[in-house]
């Protein structure tokens, strides 16, 4: 037998899973990753520890394989995004991972989107200027930490340090450089006015590599770890948001998809990339004729975790249950999400939350309700901006701990007005990173083949006819009220 194994580099966990041809799940690992919050606004991880929490799932997977005599075909990655860490001319560690959701780089990020550069740099790369882009935050290092940023020999994310200690190579796909905000999407290579702005080189940057891009394993130490043999094909793979557009089958024209997770997302597949004019989405390279584009919301499946564990001090699953108590639009009471600024819609990330119209009758299970709104409500801001500009959306492919949740899928549907099919495996990324192997070693013929074979889905949600009028007036009123936020 044979499996084919995709892992995924998260910021809260590393995963990985594999998969026979049968596409059986046959194999999984999972580690927590442990996130510091040195000062506020900042948010970093420590490489070295990322890099064993790599090599301990994929270990773990490994004997796993080996004790149903299951050969592995490849092994594929995918990455969280927009992670940067500094490194000397020894490639010793200057700095720890920064992450998506570390904001120390806004006074830069504002300064850019308020300057001419934006313009021009928004059209090149696809990314707002806000501070989880890697640019803002290389500009800060410069503006803040001069001395550490004249000993930076190179800048690198947390999946190009562990491909480095596997093969000796700086390199990075174009899916995870089309991140960095310094990426030209259409010419595929560094773009010299971004670079510019970042104040940094080429040479401090890493190879810029297809997605399909193959290495295989040579180090008699690396492969003893990680309990494979020689000549192992390693295949660099993308980020983890254009994986999970091809791990949930979302390639074709009117297919939306929704990642609840941590974060959240709403993104579109296109053939070539897309821009706003008002700078509200972003736009990453899956490769030569895959784009995916939508916006990313910082604030999901976090912003129950906040609920419960410091407003209403109540479990995450008796909060969706106590939500289901409360009315539709929790009589009156809107949700505003932007506990950690915001992205897409606003690209605030100096934005708030906020409870408005509290009302004497509201208790927790309307507060319950209305937070799930707030989050689903500001998704569907961001899917309006993808359909004004790509295509109209006719279903939504749905993973990510949401899922889990039936009430808060429908709600979602509800709010949406468009139905919702679950994806199988809540690992999209995974099987992402696995199907893109696939093509790159020759075991389908495309991408649209690979996701019709592999890519499997359960239920369908149908919205609620009788909370569709409903819902459309909330979505107006939650758009005039961030619209009022954020001017």
């Amino acid at each position: 037998m044979k499996a084919w194994i995709g892992l995924d580099i998260g910021t809260t966990n590393v995963k990985a899973i594999a998969l026979n041809a049968h596409n059986e799940l046959v194999a999984e690992a999972s580690f927590a990753c442990q996130t510091q919050h040195p000062k506020p606004h900042r948010m970093e991880q420590n490489p070295d520890a990322v890099y064993y929490l790599c090599v301990h799932a994929l270990r773990q997977v490994t004997d796993q394989l080996r004790a149903k005599n299951t050969q592995v075909e490849a092994v594929s990655l995918c990455s969280a995004m927009h992670s940067v860490i500094a490194l000397d001319a020894q490639n010793g560690l200057l700095t720890p991972a920064i992450l998506w959701a570390d904001n120390r780089s806004v006074f830069q990020a504002n300064e850019l989107k308020r300057s001419q550069l934006a313009k021009k740099l928004y059209v090149q790369t696809g990314i707002p200027a806000h501070p989880y882009a890697p640019a803002t935050k290389m500009r800060w290092y410069q503006e803040k930490q001069p001395a550490l940023f004249k000993r930076a020999a190179r800048f690198v994310s947390q999946k190009e340090y562990v491909w480095f200690k596997w093969f000796g190579k700086w390199q990075i796909d174009y899916s995870l450089a089309s991140g960095t905000a310094l990426l030209d999407n259409r010419k595929l290579t560094w773009s010299a006015s971004a670079l510019a702005y970042a104040g940094i080189s080429a040479t401090q940057l890493s190879d810029v590599v297809p997605t399909y891009h193959v290495e295989y394993l040579r180090d008699a130490f690396v492969c003893q770890v990680l309990g494979l043999p020689n000549g192992t094909p390693f295949v660099i793979g993308a980020g983890d948001a254009c994986l999970a557009n091809l791990g949930s089958g979302a390639l074709e024209k009117g297919i939306t998809t929704l990642t609840i997770g941590t974060s959240g997302a709403v993104r579109q597949t296109t053939p070539t990339p897309v821009s706003d004019p008002l700078h509200r989405l972003f736009t990453y390279v899956l490769d030569e004729t895959h784009y995916v584009s939508g916006g990313p919301t910082n604030n999901g499946g976090n912003v129950l975790e906040w609920l419960s564990q410091h407003l209403l001090k109540k479990e995450p699953a008796e909060l969706l249950a106590l939500a289901q108590t409360a009315p539709a639009g929790a009589e009156g009471l809107l949700f505003v999400p932007y506990l950690l600024g915001e992205r897409a819609p606003i690209w605030n990330a100096e934005a708030r939350g906020s409870y408005h119209n509290v009302a004497w009758q509201h208790q927790q299970a309307h507060f319950a309700r209305a937070t799930l709104e707030g989050v689903a409500l500001n998704l569907n801001q961001i899917k309006t901006i993808l359909e004004q500009r790509i295509a109209p959306t006719r279903v939504i492919h749905a993973n990510g701990g949401f899922t889990r949740s039936d009430f808060w899928v429908q709600l979602i549907a509800d709010v949406f007005g468009i139905p919702i099919k679950i994806n199988e495996t809540n690992e999209s990324s995974c099987v992402g990173a696995i199907l893109l192997a696939m093509k790159a070693l020759g075991e389908v013929e495309s991408l649209e083949a690979g996701v019709k074979k592999h890519v499997q889905f359960g239920k369908t949600f149908v919205p609620n006819t009788a909370n569709i009028a409903f819902y459309r007036k909330q979505n107006k009123a939650f758009g005039k009220l961030i619209l009022a936020k954020n001017q």
